[in-house]
This record gives structure tokens, C-alpha cells and sequence, in this order.
């Protein structure tokens, strides 16, 4: 009979990495199962590797409270882990007296939320901030930042495995079996049992909760497609400008430095049955310069280094 772990976490993403390294903590035994051969190998992958204010949610939900607690203690679990990370801030640009009123009902939700230091400016003031941008409005977020994705994943995952949490890689779940007093679970390479479960699994989180007997969930995928830019792209953005947000497509494509110096254009946004088609389309990426260029010009073809797709759920 296979060894039995007090808890077992299905998926490695940056949710399932984060629980792992926070659950270490204590007298445990840990393990972590991943269908992929690494963690990171998806959505947390897949992004623009950005630390939000927290000032676009519901007020009161679970996601605005954690983004502005997780936001503003970021600097700490950065330097923790050793990972790079830059408080940047970041822009919400607007061109029209309409989109200023936008703008300002954004700051009042920041406001109700907790986000620190929200501000909304004209364009001489975004000049300042990002003289390569192009707006009349904008609101200010000084807390936002930005990381690098895989490398903070890939960190939570090596702290939580040298605090003696086990990673089972190559093992994507087939089957849940509840028993008296544990979990048997079932994967392609072998069966673990277990006395917790904590569902991490992302894309697949619906399918994990209906094995374990928690049915009525739906998942729904976004499609987001991106171009990373070269560095010399970079020397014309040192912070992330959004699009004022708009209610039926969310926050539009934006230009977004990297901790590397480079910039990410993107995403657009296509509702998706295919969760893991991670394709990228000729009209998608015309889109992200078209739609790019009016906020952040500097988007030519000699910058292009290549292109990729996430899919959010």
C-alpha cells in the first residue's frame, strides 16, 4: 500500500506552488501532483506578469482583498525568494471626457478596496511618468508592479521542495476515490492516498472538483495572444499602460515592461472551448498592433522577437 501524505495539492501553477510553500510551514507531509514535466507550464506562465493594485474588483470579494494585501506585501515575499521584482507602478490611460469619468469611478473602487496611492492625472503628468505613452487622462497606481512569472513560480516551488514538500511530475489525475479516512488518487503513472486535497489545478479545476464529488462547476476559458518586443522597445516604457477598462472586453491590450527589459503587447480576448490550444492567429496579432500602436507607438517590426497565447480561466 503506497505511503499516505497528509496533503496532497493537484497542479504546480503559482497557486498550487504558493499553498505548497505556505503549508511547509508546519509538520506535514506535502505532495504536489502535475500532469505537465514542470511546473509553471501553463496559465501562471502565460501572462503579462503583472502585480495588479486591486483597484479593478468587486469591493467586499475575495479577489479584491487578496490582490491588495498580496500587492502590497509583494516587495517581502519577492525578497524571500530572491526573484526580481520592480514597483514600477502602472497607468490606466484614457483619451476622452468619457473615458475620465472611467477613470475616476476606477479610483473610487481602488478607494473602497484598500489600493494605496491612486491618483488620477492629466497629460502633463503622464508625460512624467511615461513620456512615450500616449493619453490626456490617466490614473496612477504607484503600488502596481511588475515579475517575472516562471521565475516566481519556479522559486515557490524550490522553497516549498527544500522544506520537504514532494513534487510528482508527468502524474495528471485520472481518478478520485473517497474513502473512510483518506483520498485515493489515481494518476497516469501511479495511486497516492491522502487525508486532505487542495485543488490547484486551474483550467482543470472544475474536472478535479467533480472527481471529488463537487460537481456544478463550469470553466470557461479566455484566449489572450501576446508579441514580446526586443529590448530596444524597452528603452521607451518603464511601466505598464492599460486602456482605460472597458466593461465588455476588461482591460483592452496593453504594453507592459518585463523585469527584463523588454515589453509584452497583449492580450486581446477570445472566449475559447479548447483550454489548451495555445495557438496564436494572423488576425490576432494585426489586432495587437493596431490596437497596440494608439497607446504605445513604438511597436514596429524590427522589435518583434516572438509571439505566444495564454488562456485564463
Amino acid at each position: 500500500m503506497d505511503e499516505l501524505f497528509d496533503i496532497l495539492i493537484i497542479g504546480s501553477g503559482v497557486i498550487g506552488s504558493a499553498v505548497a510553500r505556505e503549508l511547509s510551514r508546519y509538520q506535514l507531509k506535502i505532495g504536489v501532483l502535475e500532469k505537465e514535466l514542470d511546473v509553471c507550464n501553463e496559465t501562471s506562465g502565460r501572462n503579462s506578469g503583472v502585480i495588479h493594485g486591486g483597484f479593478n474588483y468587486k469591493t467586499g470579494s475575495l479577489k479584491a482583498q487578496c490582490c491588495v494585501e498580496g500587492c502590497l506585501e509583494f516587495q517581502e515575499t519577492a525578497d524571500e525568494l530572491d526573484v526580481p521584482f520592480k514597483r514600477c507602478g502602472k497607468v490606466l490611460v484614457g483619451f476622452t471626457e468619457e473615458d475620465l469619468i472611467s477613470l475616476e469611478k476606477s479610483k473610487e473602487l481602488g478607494d473602497r478596496n484598500g489600493s494605496k496611492g491612486l491618483e488620477v492625472i492629466g497629460e502633463e503628468r503622464l508625460k512624467e511618468l511615461a513620456p512615450y505613452i500616449n493619453g490626456k487622462y490617466a490614473m496612477f497606481s504607484p503600488y502596481s508592479g511588475i515579475v517575472n512569472p516562471f521565475l516566481y513560480t519556479i522559486a515557490l516551488a524550490e522553497n516549498a521542495r527544500m522544506n520537504g514538500a514532494e513534487f510528482f511530475f508527468k502524474n495528471e489525475v485520472t481518478a478520485i476515490d473517497r474513502q473512510a479516512h483518506y483520498f485515493e488518487i489515481t494518476t497516469a503513472e501511479r495511486t497516492f492516498r491522502t487525508r486532505w486535497v487542495v485543488n490547484c489545478a486551474g483550467l482543470n479545476s472544475a474536472v478535479i472538483s467533480e472527481m471529488l464529488g463537487i460537481p456544478g462547476y463550469t470553466m470557461r476559458g479566455f484566449k489572450g495572444e501576446y508579441y514580446v518586443l526586443d529590448q530596444k522597445a524597452g528603452n521607451f516604457l518603464s511601466l505598464p499602460a492599460y486602456p482605460v477598462s472597458n466593461p465588455k472586453i476588461g482591460m483592452g491590450i496593453h504594453a507592459t515592461p518585463t523585469v527584463d527589459g523588454n515589453v509584452i503587447i497583449g492580450p486581446n480576448s477570445d472566449l475559447v472551448n479548447d483550454l489548451s490550444d495555445y495557438s496564436v492567429s494572423s488576425s490576432g496579432m494585426a489586432d495587437l498592433i493596431e490596437s497596440g500602436s494608439k497607446l504605445f507607438p513604438h511597436i514596429k517590426a524590427e522589435y518583434i522577437i516572438r509571439n505566444f497565447a495564454g488562456v485564463r480561466p
